[in-house]
């Protein structure tokens, strides 16, 4: 992405009240996430004289976006008050009118905005439009947790795909399990906190049907408390699990599987043929189709092998997290057997992180994320 990183001394510049009130607009962008898809999950607050007015998420597409829905529980009030609001107010017509003309016709006096736009059909015009009607328009308020926040949109908007993120466990010597089909905990409690939280930021989650046979996995954010995203199981063949973690009917996100037969699932479980073929240009094609259905922002490729090097072959890809524990596994599984020899030459290092007595490296790819 070519968006500059967020200057900490701007960060300095907004008094405790301020951003107090772009906290409570995150707050309710994070309660509708997961719930907006294709658009944005958005958090906005009216505030006038220190009191909160309105306050509110975007709700499911084709309804209103945070802005109309905070302005509507302040009514009249909102004349003269102050907007808080986590991304730029649009300022076209899609399925809803733009919410630039709500806020001007609504009387507000200021407006707060995290970041601005990279969707092409704003991007920067609402701020042009509300300072053209006279109001104050102050941006970059809590830009750096809005910055990760709409990574996944941003990319979505400038690439017409999701951002794909692949994680992988690993021991010192490259395995990812103690031997073939045993439930292995590679790496220690920061790390899994780390996860969790990566888990929290996107749309959904993927993995094979064997790793779904073998760790059973939630999915889940639990130890970060965040969003619960939806799950995506590609598997070829059955049978499935009964009990496993991502059928359960009180789930709070959706679980997708991807398979060539749907038999034995439960009825809450969505089933997505795929074809027979064994191809895995027809696989990649399937899940490009479903990320698209789906109006993904974001996904994570946790596991297994084969789906990491589906993606890494491919080039399909745009981060890559290498999480490293301190251990030895001489009768595991290779997480590399099946890549190609010339996988790494796109590889671009990012960044080292220590969590624990575990390292994660990543890595970005060297040419155009489109």
């Amino acid at each position: 992405m070519g968006r500059k990183k967020p200057d900490p001394a701007k960060q300095a510049n907004w008094t405790p009240s301020d951003k107090r009130f772009m906290e409570l607009a995150f707050a309710e962008a994070r309660k509708v996430k997961g719930t907006t898809l294709p658009n944005p999950p958005v958090g906005a607050v009216v505030v006038k004289a220190g009191k909160v007015l309105g306050k509110g998420g975007t709700r499911p597409a084709g309804q209103a976006h945070a802005e109309i829905v905070a302005l509507e529980k302040a009514g009249s009030k909102s004349a003269g008050a102050s907007l808080y609001v986590t991304l730029e107010p649009c300022s076209h017509h899609g399925r809803t009118p733009p919410c630039v003309d709500a806020v001007i016709g609504a009387g507000i006096r200021k407006v707060y905005i995290a970041i601005q736009d990279d969707n092409p059909l704003v991007g920067g015009e609402g701020i042009r439009l509300l300072r053209k009607a006279g109001i104050e328009v102050r941006v970059g308020l809590m830009e750096a947790e809005a910055a990760p926040f709409y990574e996944g949109f941003f990319h979505r908007v400038t690439y017409g795909r999701p951002q794909i993120i692949l994680k992988i466990a690993q021991s010192l010597d490259g395995r990812i399990n103690a031997g073939p089909g045993v439930e292995t905990a590679i790496t220690g409690e920061a790390s899994r906190a780390w996860v969790h939280k990566l888990r929290s930021r996107v749309d959904a989650v993927i993995i094979t049907g064997r790793t779904l046979r073998v760790d059973d996995p939630a999915l889940t954010p639990r130890l970060v408390k965040g969003p619960v995203p939806e799950a995506v199981v590609l598997s070829r063949n059955g049978p499935y699990p009964e009990q496993a973690a991502l059928f359960s009917e009180g789930r709070a996100a959706r679980t997708v599987v991807l398979g060539e037969s749907g038999e034995g699932l439960p009825p809450w479980v969505e089933h997505v043929p795929l074809r027979p073929t064994g191809d895995k240009a027809d696989v990649l094609a399937a899940l490009s189709a479903l990320f698209d259905t789906r109006g993904y922002h974001s996904v994570l490729i946790e596991g297994g092998r084969d789906l990491w090097s589906l993606f890494l072959n491919s080039g399909k890809w745009d981060r890559l997290y290498i999480l490293t524990a301190p251990k030895i596994l001489p009768k595991g599984d290779k997480w590399d057997a099946g890549l190609d020899q010339d996988w790494g030459n796109s590889l671009k290092f990012r960044n080292l992180t220590p969590f624990g007595s575990d390292f994660l490296t990543e890595f970005g790819r060297a040419e155009s994320n489109g």
